[in-house]
């Protein structure tokens, strides 16, 4: 699998995959660069929910906008609730979530479409985003992969929906593990890593320990997942970047306590 590059040379600087843009994929992660927001939320904060200013936050998606030369209301996001849920969007969904933060798609944290033109849009300040594209049927989902909804399997369940509902046999499957919080940096309790050794048995280097000091690393458990479920290791692409790790290119609630932006991931088949 090709890897990822990141595209400087447009407004907003953002990570992509040039081989799936090749098969009619849209797809990037947004940096914190290129846009209007202040203090905590400098500059490309696209998150509604984190207490920027909403005109701020609007204009910052308007830019986002341009640079997918799609428009506000081609794109859908959910509530992003930490779970394990999976919802599938078309055109009915056209701009869920991006004016208003109550009007997100409720209780879901993956999303999938098959329809060209609608964008998935989900929020990141540490938290692992997985996009799958099915190239047979021509289907692209979106998961948001906290510790939570790693530990949730939401990337199994995203596609078991991408089969019920599409086709999508996961030996075809191509996904990509964007930028979140490294192993450097996220540390777990003891009792998390009680419960991750329970869950993932079979993976004893998915948590390494420094001194009494554990930390877990999503995106090798995630890689994982997604290869126990069928998608082959060749058709996996990830980008190793820690979010926390990089303060001038990303925000990190974990790094920042809380008080910080969102980067984007959006998703979509190409008109």
């Amino acid at each position: 699998m090709q890897d990822w590059i990141m595209c400087e040379s447009e407004p907003l600087p953002h990570i992509t995959l040039p081989h799936w843009q090749n098969e009619g994929v849209a797809l990037g992660f947004t940096t914190r660069q290129g846009g209007v927001s202040q203090g905590n939320y400098k500059s490309l904060n696209l998150g509604l929910h984190v207490g920027d200013q909403e005109e701020l936050v609007l204009e910052n998606r308007r830019r986002l906008a341009a640079v997918m030369a799609s428009g506000l209301d081609d794109m859908v996001c959910c509530e992003q609730v930490h779970g394990g849920e999976v919802t599938v969007v078309g055109t009915g969904e056209r701009g869920r979530g991006i004016r208003r933060l109550d009007d997100a798609l409720p209780g879901y944290d993956a999303m999938i479409t098959a329809e060209p033109g609608v964008y998935l849009l989900s929020f990141y300040a540490d938290c692992v985003p997985v996009y799958i594209f099915d190239p047979v049927h021509r289907v692209v989902a979106s998961a948001h992969c906290g510790w939570k909804g790693t530990m949730a399997r939401i990337t199994v369940n995203t596609l078991a929906v991408m089969n019920r509902e599409f086709g999508t046999q996961a030996d075809a499957a191509w996904a990509f593990i964007g930028p979140g919080i490294g192993p450097c940096c996220f540390q777990i309790s003891p009792d998390l890593g009680r419960r991750v050794h329970d869950e993932f048995p079979e993976w004893h280097d998915i948590i390494s320990t420094t001194g009494d000091s554990q930390y877990w690393n999503l995106t090798a458990t995630n890689a994982r997942i997604l290869q126990a479920v069928g998608i082959k290791p060749d058709n996996i692409a990830i980008c190793e970047l820690c979010t926390a790790c990089h303060p001038e290119l990303f925000f990190s609630f974990r790094r920042d306590r809380g008080e910080t932006g969102r980067m984007a991931a959006w998703l979509g088949l190409q008109r």
